[in-house]
Protein backbone atom coordinates (compact mmCIF):
# COMPACT_ATOMS: atom_id res chain seq x y z
CA UNK A 1 0.00 0.00 0.00
CA UNK A 2 1.77 3.40 -1.09
CA UNK A 3 0.94 6.55 0.26
CA UNK A 4 1.20 5.90 4.05
CA UNK A 5 4.09 6.96 6.03
CA UNK A 6 5.60 4.43 8.38
CA UNK A 7 8.03 4.89 10.90
CA UNK A 8 10.97 2.31 11.19
CA UNK A 9 10.24 1.31 14.57
CA UNK A 10 6.21 0.91 13.62
CA UNK A 11 7.10 -0.99 10.08
CA UNK A 12 9.68 -3.62 12.14
CA UNK A 13 6.50 -4.37 14.54
CA UNK A 14 4.58 -5.00 11.52
CA UNK A 15 7.49 -7.10 10.37
CA UNK A 16 7.38 -8.72 13.80
CA UNK A 17 3.50 -9.67 14.41
CA UNK A 18 4.03 -11.28 10.97
CA UNK A 19 7.43 -12.97 11.52
CA UNK A 20 5.30 -14.68 14.84
CA UNK A 21 2.73 -15.56 13.06
CA UNK A 22 4.26 -17.06 10.09
CA UNK A 23 6.41 -19.14 12.74
CA UNK A 24 3.40 -20.31 14.20
CA UNK A 25 0.50 -21.03 11.70
CA UNK A 26 -2.01 -22.53 14.12
CA UNK A 27 -2.08 -19.33 15.69
CA UNK A 28 -4.91 -18.69 12.91
CA UNK A 29 -7.49 -21.37 14.49
CA UNK A 30 -10.16 -18.65 15.51
CA UNK A 31 -9.88 -17.21 11.42
CA UNK A 32 -10.72 -20.21 10.21
CA UNK A 33 -13.09 -20.93 12.94
CA UNK A 34 -14.94 -17.53 11.78
CA UNK A 35 -15.12 -17.90 8.48
CA UNK A 36 -16.93 -21.50 8.80
CA UNK A 37 -19.06 -19.97 11.39
CA UNK A 38 -19.85 -17.00 8.67
CA UNK A 39 -20.07 -19.57 5.84
CA UNK A 40 -22.58 -21.68 8.44
CA UNK A 41 -26.14 -23.54 7.15
CA UNK A 42 -25.35 -27.15 5.64
CA UNK A 43 -22.89 -26.09 3.27
CA UNK A 44 -20.39 -25.68 6.61
CA UNK A 45 -21.92 -28.99 8.69
CA UNK A 46 -20.17 -30.88 5.72
CA UNK A 47 -16.93 -31.61 7.51
CA UNK A 48 -15.13 -32.17 3.67
CA UNK A 49 -16.42 -28.45 3.07
CA UNK A 50 -15.01 -27.50 6.38
CA UNK A 51 -11.46 -29.13 5.59
CA UNK A 52 -11.81 -27.08 2.06
CA UNK A 53 -12.51 -23.68 3.79
CA UNK A 54 -9.72 -24.23 6.28
CA UNK A 55 -7.73 -24.95 3.47
CA UNK A 56 -8.56 -21.57 1.61
CA UNK A 57 -8.35 -19.67 4.54
CA UNK A 58 -5.16 -20.71 5.83
CA UNK A 59 -3.47 -19.76 2.20
CA UNK A 60 -5.30 -16.56 2.38
CA UNK A 61 -4.03 -15.78 5.92
CA UNK A 62 -0.82 -16.58 5.12
CA UNK A 63 -0.67 -15.02 1.70
CA UNK A 64 -1.67 -11.76 3.15
CA UNK A 65 1.12 -12.31 6.46
CA UNK A 66 4.01 -12.82 4.19
CA UNK A 67 3.54 -9.87 1.89
CA UNK A 68 3.35 -7.57 5.10
CA UNK A 69 6.28 -9.59 6.47
CA UNK A 70 8.11 -9.12 2.88
CA UNK A 71 6.92 -5.99 1.30
CA UNK A 72 4.82 -4.24 4.47
CA UNK A 73 5.02 -0.61 2.27
CA UNK A 74 3.19 -2.26 -0.81
CA UNK A 75 -0.75 -3.30 -1.43
CA UNK A 76 -1.24 -7.13 -1.30
CA UNK A 77 -2.39 -8.06 -4.24
CA UNK A 78 -5.47 -11.33 -4.03
CA UNK A 79 -4.14 -14.78 -4.07
CA UNK A 80 -6.53 -16.64 -6.21
CA UNK A 81 -4.99 -19.93 -6.07
CA UNK A 82 -7.11 -23.19 -6.74
CA UNK A 83 -7.97 -23.94 -3.53
CA UNK A 84 -9.65 -20.59 -2.82
CA UNK A 85 -11.14 -20.16 -5.81
CA UNK A 86 -12.15 -23.70 -5.43
CA UNK A 87 -14.34 -23.12 -2.28
CA UNK A 88 -15.72 -20.39 -4.06
CA UNK A 89 -17.06 -22.09 -6.96
CA UNK A 90 -18.45 -24.63 -4.38
CA UNK A 91 -20.41 -21.58 -2.44
CA UNK A 92 -21.68 -20.53 -5.71
CA UNK A 93 -23.33 -24.30 -6.22
CA UNK A 94 -24.48 -24.80 -3.26
CA UNK A 95 -26.98 -21.44 -3.23
CA UNK A 96 -24.00 -19.65 -0.96
CA UNK A 97 -22.21 -17.19 -2.80
CA UNK A 98 -23.78 -13.82 -1.50
CA UNK A 99 -22.07 -15.58 2.03
CA UNK A 100 -18.71 -15.08 0.36
CA UNK A 101 -18.10 -11.32 1.25
CA UNK A 102 -19.70 -11.81 5.03
CA UNK A 103 -17.46 -15.18 5.53
CA UNK A 104 -14.58 -13.02 4.06
CA UNK A 105 -15.51 -10.03 6.86
CA UNK A 106 -15.97 -12.34 9.47
CA UNK A 107 -11.89 -13.89 8.70
CA UNK A 108 -10.73 -10.01 8.48
CA UNK A 109 -12.20 -9.05 11.76
CA UNK A 110 -10.99 -12.46 13.66
CA UNK A 111 -7.43 -11.99 11.80
CA UNK A 112 -7.19 -7.88 13.17
CA UNK A 113 -8.44 -9.16 16.48
CA UNK A 114 -5.67 -11.53 16.64
CA UNK A 115 -2.90 -8.77 15.26
CA UNK A 116 -3.70 -6.67 17.62
CA UNK A 117 -3.24 -8.95 20.36
CA UNK A 118 0.28 -10.06 18.74
CA UNK A 119 0.97 -6.31 18.65
CA UNK A 120 0.34 -5.33 21.89
CA UNK A 121 2.05 -8.45 23.42
CA UNK A 122 5.22 -7.11 21.07
CA UNK A 123 5.06 -3.57 21.88
CA UNK A 124 3.37 -1.02 24.04
CA UNK A 125 4.38 2.53 22.80
CA UNK A 126 1.72 4.66 21.35
CA UNK A 127 3.84 6.31 18.92
CA UNK A 128 5.02 3.15 17.36
CA UNK A 129 1.72 1.09 17.95
CA UNK A 130 -0.63 3.19 16.07
CA UNK A 131 1.06 4.09 12.77
CA UNK A 132 1.30 0.40 12.61
CA UNK A 133 -1.93 -0.37 13.39
CA UNK A 134 -3.24 2.06 11.10
CA UNK A 135 -1.36 0.70 7.81
CA UNK A 136 -2.51 -3.10 9.16
CA UNK A 137 -6.16 -2.02 9.42
CA UNK A 138 -6.48 -0.03 5.79
CA UNK A 139 -4.07 -3.16 4.44
CA UNK A 140 -6.06 -5.58 5.58
CA UNK A 141 -9.71 -4.74 4.75
CA UNK A 142 -8.35 -3.66 1.32
CA UNK A 143 -6.60 -6.71 0.40
CA UNK A 144 -10.53 -8.46 1.51
CA UNK A 145 -12.10 -6.15 -0.99
CA UNK A 146 -10.01 -6.85 -3.94
CA UNK A 147 -10.04 -10.65 -2.69
CA UNK A 148 -13.62 -11.19 -2.69
CA UNK A 149 -14.37 -8.51 -5.96
CA UNK A 150 -11.92 -10.73 -7.95
CA UNK A 151 -13.55 -14.06 -6.86
CA UNK A 152 -17.36 -12.39 -7.69
CA UNK A 153 -15.95 -11.60 -10.53
CA UNK A 154 -14.77 -14.54 -11.80
CA UNK A 155 -18.14 -16.53 -10.63
CA UNK A 156 -19.96 -13.89 -12.50
CA UNK A 157 -18.17 -14.59 -15.44
CA UNK A 158 -18.73 -18.62 -15.23
CA UNK A 159 -21.92 -18.07 -14.08
CA UNK A 160 -23.85 -19.81 -17.08
CA UNK A 161 -21.61 -22.82 -16.96
CA UNK A 162 -21.94 -23.49 -13.09
CA UNK A 163 -25.88 -22.85 -13.31
CA UNK A 164 -25.82 -25.24 -16.32
CA UNK A 165 -23.80 -27.97 -14.41
CA UNK A 166 -26.25 -31.08 -14.00
CA UNK A 167 -24.87 -31.63 -10.43
CA UNK A 168 -25.63 -28.75 -9.28
CA UNK A 169 -29.29 -29.28 -9.88
CA UNK A 170 -29.18 -32.97 -8.39
CA UNK A 171 -27.43 -30.96 -5.21
CA UNK A 172 -30.11 -28.96 -4.84
CA UNK A 173 -32.90 -31.27 -5.27
CA UNK A 174 -30.70 -33.36 -2.83
CA UNK A 175 -30.58 -30.89 -0.21
CA UNK A 176 -34.15 -30.19 -0.13
CA UNK A 177 -34.80 -33.88 0.76
CA UNK A 178 -32.33 -33.12 3.36
CA UNK A 179 -33.65 -30.39 4.44
CA UNK A 180 -37.43 -31.81 5.04
CA UNK A 181 -38.78 -30.71 1.95
CA UNK A 182 -42.70 -31.14 1.47
CA UNK A 183 -42.34 -31.68 -1.84
CA UNK A 184 -43.96 -35.28 -2.99
CA UNK A 185 -41.89 -38.03 -3.05
CA UNK A 186 -42.56 -38.90 -6.32
CA UNK A 187 -41.64 -35.91 -8.16
CA UNK A 188 -38.23 -36.13 -6.62
CA UNK A 189 -38.20 -39.37 -6.81
CA UNK A 190 -38.27 -38.76 -10.81
CA UNK A 191 -36.18 -35.54 -10.80
CA UNK A 192 -33.74 -37.58 -9.35
CA UNK A 193 -34.01 -40.77 -10.84
CA UNK A 194 -33.70 -43.22 -7.13
CA UNK A 195 -36.61 -44.31 -5.20
CA UNK A 196 -36.66 -42.34 -1.78
CA UNK A 197 -39.03 -44.89 -0.56
CA UNK A 198 -36.58 -47.94 -0.47
CA UNK A 199 -33.68 -48.79 2.27
CA UNK A 200 -30.51 -47.03 2.07
CA UNK A 201 -27.56 -46.78 3.07
CA UNK A 202 -25.94 -43.06 3.18
CA UNK A 203 -21.90 -42.97 2.33
CA UNK A 204 -20.03 -40.41 2.50
CA UNK A 205 -16.57 -40.81 0.17
CA UNK A 206 -14.02 -38.22 0.66
CA UNK A 207 -10.32 -37.03 0.32
CA UNK A 208 -7.98 -34.35 1.93
CA UNK A 209 -8.67 -31.12 -0.40
CA UNK A 210 -4.78 -30.98 -1.46
CA UNK A 211 -4.92 -34.61 -2.73
CA UNK A 212 -8.64 -34.87 -4.39
CA UNK A 213 -8.90 -36.89 -7.14
CA UNK A 214 -12.80 -36.68 -8.54
CA UNK A 215 -11.84 -39.51 -10.58
CA UNK A 216 -10.56 -41.46 -7.92
CA UNK A 217 -13.93 -40.83 -5.44
CA UNK A 218 -16.11 -41.68 -8.03
CA UNK A 219 -14.56 -45.10 -8.62
CA UNK A 220 -14.69 -46.12 -4.90
CA UNK A 221 -18.38 -45.03 -5.00
CA UNK A 222 -18.65 -47.40 -7.64
CA UNK A 223 -16.78 -50.38 -5.74
CA UNK A 224 -19.34 -49.59 -2.62
CA UNK A 225 -22.30 -49.95 -5.45
CA UNK A 226 -20.70 -53.24 -6.23
CA UNK A 227 -20.21 -54.66 -3.01
CA UNK A 228 -23.91 -54.18 -1.80
CA UNK A 229 -25.06 -55.28 -5.25
CA UNK A 230 -26.85 -52.09 -5.44
CA UNK A 231 -30.13 -51.87 -7.56
CA UNK A 232 -30.11 -48.20 -7.43
CA UNK A 233 -27.55 -45.57 -6.59
CA UNK A 234 -27.34 -41.73 -6.15
CA UNK A 235 -24.19 -40.29 -6.37
CA UNK A 236 -24.05 -36.54 -5.77
CA UNK A 237 -20.64 -34.06 -6.29
CA UNK A 238 -20.69 -32.05 -3.01
CA UNK A 239 -17.72 -30.53 -3.51
CA UNK A 240 -14.52 -31.23 -5.41
CA UNK A 241 -13.32 -33.25 -2.05
CA UNK A 242 -16.66 -34.92 -1.61
CA UNK A 243 -19.25 -36.92 -2.70
CA UNK A 244 -22.70 -37.93 -1.16
CA UNK A 245 -23.71 -41.39 -1.53
CA UNK A 246 -27.08 -43.31 -1.48
CA UNK A 247 -27.18 -47.05 -2.31
CA UNK A 248 -30.02 -49.46 -2.06
CA UNK A 249 -28.63 -52.60 -0.57
CA UNK A 250 -28.91 -56.29 -1.77
CA UNK A 251 -26.18 -57.53 0.30
CA UNK A 252 -24.14 -57.11 3.09
CA UNK A 253 -20.58 -54.80 3.08
CA UNK A 254 -18.18 -55.33 6.19
CA UNK A 255 -15.23 -52.85 6.55
CA UNK A 256 -12.74 -55.32 5.91
CA UNK A 257 -14.90 -55.93 2.57
CA UNK A 258 -14.49 -52.17 1.78
CA UNK A 259 -10.77 -51.37 3.21
CA UNK A 260 -9.71 -54.49 0.68
CA UNK A 261 -11.52 -53.16 -2.40
CA UNK A 262 -10.35 -49.63 -2.10
CA UNK A 263 -6.98 -50.55 -1.27
CA UNK A 264 -5.65 -48.91 -4.85
CA UNK A 265 -7.30 -45.66 -3.23
CA UNK A 266 -5.39 -45.09 0.04
CA UNK A 267 -6.13 -41.19 -0.18
CA UNK A 268 -9.83 -41.75 -0.16
CA UNK A 269 -11.91 -41.65 3.15
CA UNK A 270 -15.04 -43.54 3.14
CA UNK A 271 -17.88 -43.20 6.04
CA UNK A 272 -20.84 -45.74 6.19
CA UNK A 273 -24.22 -44.66 7.41
CA UNK A 274 -26.71 -47.36 8.98
CA UNK A 275 -29.19 -48.64 7.31
CA UNK A 276 -32.48 -47.20 6.80
CA UNK A 277 -36.31 -46.81 5.35
CA UNK A 278 -37.96 -44.58 3.38
CA UNK A 279 -37.39 -40.79 2.88
CA UNK A 280 -36.81 -40.27 6.60
CA UNK A 281 -34.12 -43.01 6.73
CA UNK A 282 -32.54 -41.25 3.48
CA UNK A 283 -31.91 -38.14 5.84
CA UNK A 284 -31.17 -40.06 8.75
CA UNK A 285 -28.46 -42.44 7.01
CA UNK A 286 -26.33 -39.25 5.36
CA UNK A 287 -26.79 -36.98 8.61
CA UNK A 288 -25.33 -40.30 10.78
CA UNK A 289 -22.65 -40.72 8.27
CA UNK A 290 -21.81 -37.11 8.64
CA UNK A 291 -21.57 -37.48 12.37
CA UNK A 292 -19.44 -40.21 12.06
CA UNK A 293 -16.96 -38.27 9.60
CA UNK A 294 -16.74 -35.51 12.32
CA UNK A 295 -15.63 -37.83 14.53
CA UNK A 296 -12.94 -39.07 12.68
CA UNK A 297 -11.78 -35.31 10.93
CA UNK A 298 -11.42 -34.56 14.66
CA UNK A 299 -10.09 -37.43 16.71
CA UNK A 300 -8.27 -39.65 14.16
CA UNK A 301 -6.98 -40.78 10.90
CA UNK A 302 -9.26 -43.97 10.32
CA UNK A 303 -9.82 -44.56 6.36
CA UNK A 304 -12.81 -46.78 6.57
CA UNK A 305 -15.76 -45.99 9.39
CA UNK A 306 -19.17 -47.06 10.13
CA UNK A 307 -21.67 -45.50 12.05
CA UNK A 308 -22.78 -48.54 13.31
CA UNK A 309 -18.93 -48.78 14.57
CA UNK A 310 -18.61 -45.86 16.53
CA UNK A 311 -22.17 -44.95 17.65
CA UNK A 312 -21.42 -45.86 21.11
CA UNK A 313 -18.50 -43.85 20.87
CA UNK A 314 -20.40 -41.01 19.53
CA UNK A 315 -22.21 -40.16 22.61
CA UNK A 316 -19.22 -40.90 24.77
CA UNK A 317 -17.35 -38.23 21.98
CA UNK A 318 -19.33 -35.38 23.66
CA UNK A 319 -17.82 -34.75 27.41
CA UNK A 320 -13.89 -35.02 27.38
CA UNK A 321 -13.12 -35.09 30.65
CA UNK A 322 -15.43 -37.95 31.70
CA UNK A 323 -14.61 -40.28 28.54
CA UNK A 324 -10.93 -40.00 29.91
CA UNK A 325 -12.11 -40.57 33.68
CA UNK A 326 -13.46 -43.58 31.99
CA UNK A 327 -11.04 -44.57 30.04
CA UNK A 328 -8.44 -44.44 32.95
CA UNK A 329 -11.18 -46.16 35.54
CA UNK A 330 -12.40 -49.40 32.97
CA UNK A 331 -8.63 -49.79 31.82
CA UNK A 332 -6.40 -49.17 34.25
CA UNK A 333 -2.96 -50.27 33.49
CA UNK A 334 -4.14 -51.39 30.18
CA UNK A 335 -4.49 -47.76 28.63
CA UNK A 336 -0.80 -47.37 28.43
CA UNK A 337 0.10 -50.30 27.99
CA UNK A 338 1.05 -52.45 24.47
CA UNK A 339 -1.04 -50.43 21.51
CA UNK A 340 -1.41 -54.32 20.02
CA UNK A 341 -2.65 -55.65 23.41
CA UNK A 342 -5.36 -53.17 23.24
CA UNK A 343 -6.06 -53.59 19.27
CA UNK A 344 -6.18 -57.52 20.03
CA UNK A 345 -9.13 -57.50 22.72
CA UNK A 346 -10.82 -54.57 21.16
CA UNK A 347 -11.36 -57.01 18.50
CA UNK A 348 -11.63 -59.94 20.48
CA UNK A 349 -14.47 -58.67 22.35
CA UNK A 350 -16.21 -57.19 19.26
CA UNK A 351 -16.00 -60.52 17.47
CA UNK A 352 -18.35 -62.03 20.45
CA UNK A 353 -14.94 -63.48 22.20
CA UNK A 354 -13.96 -65.56 18.76
CA UNK A 355 -10.17 -66.25 18.93
CA UNK A 356 -10.64 -67.62 15.55
CA UNK A 357 -12.14 -64.98 13.55
CA UNK A 358 -10.24 -62.30 15.64
CA UNK A 359 -6.85 -64.08 14.03
CA UNK A 360 -8.06 -63.78 10.88
CA UNK A 361 -8.90 -60.14 11.02
CA UNK A 362 -5.79 -59.26 12.54
CA UNK A 363 -3.72 -61.76 10.35
CA UNK A 364 -1.93 -63.48 13.05
CA UNK A 365 -2.14 -67.04 14.90
CA UNK A 366 -5.00 -67.95 17.30
CA UNK A 367 -2.76 -69.18 19.65
CA UNK A 368 -0.91 -65.09 19.38
CA UNK A 369 -4.67 -64.08 19.63
CA UNK A 370 -5.75 -65.92 23.20
CA UNK A 371 -1.56 -64.97 24.77
CA UNK A 372 -2.34 -61.19 24.05
CA UNK A 373 -5.94 -61.49 25.58
CA UNK A 374 -4.45 -63.28 28.70
CA UNK A 375 -1.63 -60.57 28.91
CA UNK A 376 -3.82 -57.49 28.51
CA UNK A 377 -6.43 -59.11 31.15
CA UNK A 378 -3.87 -59.08 33.58
CA UNK A 379 -3.84 -55.35 32.84
CA UNK A 380 -7.13 -54.67 33.29
CA UNK A 381 -8.66 -53.73 36.99
CA UNK A 382 -11.59 -55.55 36.33
CA UNK A 383 -12.59 -59.18 34.62
CA UNK A 384 -14.00 -59.43 30.94
CA UNK A 385 -16.55 -61.32 32.51
CA UNK A 386 -18.05 -58.72 34.40
CA UNK A 387 -17.72 -55.39 32.62
CA UNK A 388 -16.66 -56.80 28.95
CA UNK A 389 -19.11 -54.31 27.46
CA UNK A 390 -17.64 -50.96 29.61
CA UNK A 391 -14.73 -52.51 28.32
CA UNK A 392 -15.27 -52.55 24.98
CA UNK A 393 -16.50 -49.30 24.65
CA UNK A 394 -13.18 -47.60 26.75
CA UNK A 395 -11.14 -49.26 24.11
CA UNK A 396 -13.46 -48.13 20.99
CA UNK A 397 -13.02 -45.00 22.42
CA UNK A 398 -9.08 -45.11 22.63
CA UNK A 399 -9.26 -46.33 18.98
CA UNK A 400 -11.85 -43.46 16.84
CA UNK A 401 -10.95 -40.64 19.20
CA UNK A 402 -7.19 -41.16 19.85
CA UNK A 403 -7.30 -40.52 23.54
CA UNK A 404 -4.08 -40.95 25.22
CA UNK A 405 -3.67 -40.78 28.93
CA UNK A 406 0.30 -40.50 29.35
Amino acid sequence: MTGTTLGGDSEELIRGVSRAILADPGILMPVYAAVVDAAGGRFAADPSIVEALGEATRENALHWTRSMYEHPRLRVAPTLSSQVVGVAREGFRWGTEKTLRTAYRAGEQAMWSLWMRLAFSLHDEPEVLLPALDHVSRSLARWVEDTSAALLDLLERERTALSGDAQVRRLELVNLVLGGSSAPTDHLEQALRYPLSASHLGVIVSAPPRLADRARLVQAAGIVGRLTQSAHQLLVHASTSSLWLWVTPRALMTPDDLETATAQHPDVRLVVGPRDEGVDGFRRSHHRALEAQRLVRDHGEQRIVFYDDVAAVLLLAAESARLREFVHTTLGPLASGPAELRQTLRVFIRERYNASQTARLLYTHRNTVLQRVRRAEQLLPTTLARHGTNVGLALDAMHWLNVRLD
